[in-house]
């Protein structure tokens, strides 16, 4: 496991056709030159593009030849088939600075962090409580297309609420981060290491950011070229055309957390939601701060909702129609 992810969780081109998505339930998406990334639409509210994903099934959870029975990943077994019988759409990023800006500026959100007036930072040796610490300022340099961070999951639902969609369920997320590609340990494929055809696949704990943090555990020669956060769709994106489903920022997802789950399930679910009360959220995906211990396309997370971290960003969803 990363060295320094415990005390982080313990202290709290594409070409693609694209035009104005509209409102909920009203969706005409066009159609791209390359019907295996699917429709894409962009959202007259935050300005982001959406890609529609398609109904089907998929193996959820840890895949053979994976390594889950360690204590710390019991919780992605037993793989099990899900059917989402409906298409959905997804961000094809993470939600943007400039997009929550957007959304702060009409609502007037005061986001969790802001009204705590700190938040959690790893200064490279620890976890300190940093006060003043936001949304505007994580604790390092971002720029307008950099993926949010220091939100809550009530600011993230708040967002996608106002944007005119809901955050993803963890069923959801894991089949839009697959791209339609089952059985893969990583986002990326079966390599530890992200690089696929000689590119760099995802931001994630490397060798750029052992030079800052040195106690880091990080994945050996490889360098993505960013210390924290990039710009959203600065890596490939995977068969839905989804950009940073592994790597940059973890996101929150809506349900509940329960580390048994999976095993309340029948022999095939539909469209699962979650346990109906918890205590913890779902934060799925990997970031900048993981190395490949921590960047299996099943991991799973969690974390209190009142909780904004650095690494901690998000992304919506929106139903299709009918």
């Amino acid at each position: 496991m990363n060295a320094h992810w415990p005390a982080l969780t313990l202290a709290l081109t594409l070409t693609l056709a694209a035009r104005a998505l509209p409102a909920r339930g009203e969706e005409k998406a066009v159609k791209p030159a390359r019907p295996d990334l699917g429709r894409v639409a962009t959202s007259r509210k935050d300005g982001l593009t959406y890609a529609f994903i398609p109904p089907g099934v998929f193996q959820m959870g840890c895949v053979p030849g994976d390594d889950c029975a360690k204590d710390d990943r019991k919780d992605e077994g037993p793989r099990h088939p899900v059917k989402l019988a409906r298409g959905f759409w997804m961000g094809r990023t993470e939600v943007t600075l400039e997009a929550f800006l957007t959304f702060v500026a009409q609502t007037g959100r005061q986001t969790t962090a802001e009204m705590d007036g700190w938040s959690p930072l790893f200064d490279g040796r620890q976890v300190v409580r940093k006060e003043g610490m936001s949304w505007r300022s994580p604790g390092f340099d971002q720029g307008p297309k950099h993926p949010v961070v220091v939100v809550s999951w009530y600011d993230a639902e708040a967002f996608c609420a106002w944007s005119g969609g809901r955050l993803p369920t963890e069923a959801e997320w894991e089949y839009a981060a697959r791209g339609g590609e089952d059985g893969k340990k990583f986002v990326w494929g079966n390599d530890p290491t992200p690089v696929a055809s000689g590119v760099n696949q995802a931001n994630v704990a490397d060798e750029s950011a052992k030079r800052v943090y040195g106690s880091w555990t990080i994945v050996p020669g490889y360098d993505d070229g960013y210390i924290q956060t990039s710009p959203v769709a600065t890596f490939a994106p995977n068969g839905f055309g989804l950009h940073d489903m592994g790597g940059n920022v973890a996101e929150w997802c809506s349900d509940w957390y329960d580390e048994k789950y999976y095993a309340s399930f029948p022999e095939m679910v539909v469209d699962p939601k979650g346990p109906g009360v918890g205590e913890q959220r779902v934060v799925r995906g990997s970031s900048w701060v993981d190395d490949a211990s921590l960047s299996f396309a099943s991991r799973r997370y969690w974390d209190a909702p009142a909780t904004h971290m650095s690494f901690i960003g998000f992304r919506c969803a929106r139903d299709a129609s009918p």
